[in-house]
């Protein structure tokens, strides 16, 4: 078996390496912004001066932007991100079970599983939603 082959048959495994990807990206980008407050905060000590009040703020907030929120940094108030990615997943796992049942591509029995791995995924975000709301 050579890597074309391994490609063709493990095609729909890049949907997850991806999102392992972006989500280590995104931690690393908030690693780097924490970062950069903190050596803020270092050189208003460092000069003996009082930092902004608004830099204490930033420190304290979440520090995922939120894209609903109206800029106070709570994002209980308004998350339609994971309800997309609830309704994409299932959507995708819907789509994989059609294909899986009528051959439209010739997948096979392999959308079945594609389609159990997207609907898992749903069913993750739907819970780290729940959860998310409850704390």
């Amino acid at each position: 078996m050579d890597f074309g082959d391994i490609f063709s048959d493990y095609w729909w495994l890049l949907f997850p390496l991806a999102f392992f990807i972006a989500g280590g990206f995104s931690s690393f980008m908030r690693y780097q912004r924490t970062r950069a407050k903190i050596e803020l905060l270092k050189t208003y000590a460092a000069s003996g001066k009082e930092p902004p009040a608004e830099l204490l703020r930033n420190l304290d907030r979440e520090d995922e932007y939120n894209w609903n929120a109206d800029g106070d940094g709570d994002s209980r108030d308004s998350s339609t991100g994971t309800p997309f990615l609830v309704i994409l997943f299932l959507g995708l796992a819907g789509v994989f079970a059609y294909e899986g049942r009528f051959g439209l591509i010739g997948m096979g029995e392999v959308a079945y599983f594609v389609a159990m791995i997207m609907g898992v995924l749903a069913v993750a975000f739907l819970a780290g939603a729940v959860f998310k709301f409850r704390a």
